[in-house]
C-alpha cells in the first residue's frame, strides 16, 4: 500500500467518479443517498413501529443512534458485497498486465470510507440541528474505525479470492450481510435484546464497532480500551488471514478466468 499509494489513490478517485459519472445529480448522491436511507428507516422503525432508544427518549435520539449504526454497517456491507466480483470483474488486469491485484479490494474500501466520511459530516450536522452536543470523545472515533477497516480489508481479500472459484459467493454474501444488518444493534440497543438471544449479537463482528462509535460520538463516553485492544488484535488476524488466502490463490486466478 505504501509503495503503490499513488496508484491506489488514482484507482479510488476513479472508482468514486465512475459511480456518479453520467448521473443527473452527480456527486449530490453522496449526500442524498444516506439522507434518504436514514429517512426511510427512521419513518419505518421510529414512525410506524414507534421505536425509541432504550424504550424512552425522543425521536431525534433514535434517528441519531440509527444513523450512526447505519454508517458503520454500510462501510462493511458495501465492501463485502463488492468483493466477490473484484477479480472476476477485472480479467484484463489478471491476464495481461503485471498489476498489484491485492489493491483491487482496497479500492472499494477507499470509496466506502470516502462515502462514510460524508455521512459522518451529515451526522454531525444532524446532531447540531437536533440540539445534541458533539462531545470531545468524538476524537476517539478513528481508534474505533481502525480495527473495523482492518477486519473489512481482510474479509474483502478473502472474498475476492474465493469469488474467483465460487461464483455463487456474490449471492451468498448479499444474504449474509442482510442478516447481519438485523442481527446487529443498528435499530436497537444490545440491552433491549432478551438475554437468551443476545449471543447472536455478540458473535456479530459489527456489534462492537457500532456500539463503540455511538459511545464516543453521541454518548460522550470513552472507549472500552481492553475490548478495543482485543478487537484490534482480532482484526489484524483477519487481515493477515485474508491476505494470505488471497496471495495463495493468486497464481490460479488467470487459469480460472
Amino acid at each position: 500500500m505504501i509503495r503503490q499509494r499513488q496508484l491506489l489513490k488514482a484507482l479510488i478517485v476513479r472508482e468514486i467518479q465512475s459511480r456518479y459519472r453520467g448521473t443527473v445529480l452527480g456527486f449530490a448522491w453522496l449526500v442524498l443517498y444516506p439522507v434518504l436511507m436514514m429517512s426511510v428507516y427512521s419513518f419505518v422503525f421510529g414512525g410506524v413501529f414507534k421505536s425509541r432508544w432504550m424504550n424512552q427518549g425522543s425521536m431525534g435520539e433514535f434517528v441519531v443512534m440509527l444513523f450512526c449504526g447505519l454508517i458503520v454497517f454500510t462501510i462493511f456491507s458495501e465492501v463485502a458485497n463488492r468483493a466477490p466480483c473484484m477479480i472476476t470483474g477485472n480479467p484484463n488486469l489478471v491476464k495481461k498486465v503485471v498489476f498489484p491485484l491485492e489493491l483491487l479490494p482496497l479500492v472499494s474500501l477507499g470509496a466506502a470510507v470516502f462515502n462514510a466520511l460524508i455521512s459522518f459530516v451529515i451526522l454531525c450536522l444532524l446532531m447540531l440541528i437536533l440540539d445534541f452536543d458533539i462531545p470531545a470523545t468524538a476524537a476517539f472515533a478513528p481508534f474505533i474505525a481502525l480495527p473495523l477497516l482492518l477486519m473489512t480489508t481482510g474479509v474483502s481479500w478473502g472474498l475476492a479470492a474465493l469469488g474467483v472459484f465460487f461464483r455463487d459467493l456474490n449471492q451468498v454474501v448479499g444474504i449474509v450481510t442482510s442478516m447481519m444488518l438485523f442481527l446487529s444493534p443498528v435499530f436497537f440497543a444490545v440491552s433491549a435484546v432478551p438475554e437468551a438471544a443476545r449471543w447472536l449479537l455478540n458473535v456479530n463482528p459489527l456489534t462492537y464497532p457500532i456500539e463503540e462509535m455511538r459511545r464516543v460520538l453521541i454518548l460522550g463516553q470513552f472507549p472500552e480500551w481492553s475490548y478495543l485492544g482485543m478487537y484490534l488484535i482480532s482484526a489484524m488476524a483477519v487481515a493477515w488471514v485474508g491476505l494470505w488466502l488471497f496471495q495463495r490463490s493468486r497464481p490460479a486466478f488467470a487459469d480460472v478466468l
